[in-house]
């Protein structure tokens, strides 16, 4: 991917703002706006920084927390950390944090709307609501028109959970095109391990 236009839309701060620890060469932050709010995404730099939290864990018990595959469904595209900042930064879709609201408040990526992998598991009300503002309708004969639907990234807790696939193949067993489904695998794991920013959506209201 060329983030040429990351290095654009930096230069300007990054005369006045000296980053260690950059997310690319000459990239040493990125801003990105969600809700009327601006949050600044950039990478830890203290150089003796490391993981604490839970997510400093290698090893969790299984079932449930198997190795999930790199790709969630053939026509799905795995995300890594620069195209996630690339999809948030320039609007391209909806980026959904898949998890249960208990891990989402602790922590979360910046812009991300919580809308747990259990609502897309089972036909109610509030998967109907959530298809709706996904840009799903009916056509004329009562089907599903996924004709505008929106592009989503889902993420989670790492390559070790399974709710961002549980939701990805959820949706895709009602008709929600694989095409239009991103999956950045490292999750929440991968991201802190970055020393990338995190907020604490409680907080942050």
């Amino acid at each position: 991917m060329n983030f040429k236009i990351f290095s654009t839309l930096a230069a300007a701060s990054c005369l006045l703002y000296a980053n260690s620890v950059e997310i690319v060469k000459g990239v040493p932050y990125i801003e990105v706006e969600s809700n009327g709010k601006t949050y600044r995404i950039e990478r830890e730099q203290k150089p003796d920084s490391y993981l604490t939290n839970t997510f400093a864990l290698t090893s969790r018990p299984s079932p449930p927390f198997f190795i999930e595959p790199f790709q969630a469904a053939p026509e799905v595209e795995t995300y890594g950390e620069l195209e996630l900042l690339d999809f948030i930064k320039h609007k391209k879709g909806l980026f959904i944090d898949a998890r249960l609201p208990n891990w989402y408040k602790k922590s979360a990526i910046p812009t991300a709307q919580n809308i747990p992998f259990k609502i897309f598991l089972s036909d109610t009300p509030e998967r109907e609501s959530i298809l709706k503002s996904l840009g799903v309708a009916y056509d004329k004969n009562g089907n599903l028109d996924f004709s505008h639907a929106k592009t989503l990234l889902f993420y989670c807790n790492g390559a070790w959970c399974g709710q961002s696939p549980t939701a990805i193949h959820a949706l895709m067993e009602i008709g929600y095109p694989q095409e239009k489904m991103k999956y950045y695998r490292g999750g929440m794991q991968a991201w802190q391990l970055l020393g990338l920013t995190t907020i604490v959506p409680e907080e942050d209201k």
